[in-house]
């Protein structure tokens, strides 16, 4: 089970915008709970279809997927 999940996960890391995966079980121990963290400014139209596309090739259980939009602003310049 364990090389499956790292493919899940390196799979996922693979995919354009997404920069962290978290893979545990589901509050109930009866699932899979994967969480992927991408940035908006980088992220193709289409990464909800693609991340759901590798976790449905990848995962043979009930998953809960959880996609977290992080926005990066650019650092402010300090003037002295």
């Amino acid at each position: 089970m364990t090389t499956d999940l790292d493919r899940l996960e390196l799979e996922l890391r693979c995919v354009p915008g997404v920069v962290a995966v978290g893979l545990d079980r589901d509050s109930d121990g009866e699932g899979l709970l994967v969480q992927t963290v991408v940035l908006a400014s980088v992220a193709p139209q289409d990464l909800r279809a693609r991340i759901r596309r590798v976790v449905d090739a990848n995962v043979r259980e009930p998953v809960s997927l959880e996609i977290v939009v992080d926005s990066v602003s650019s650092p402010h310049s300090a003037s002295a």
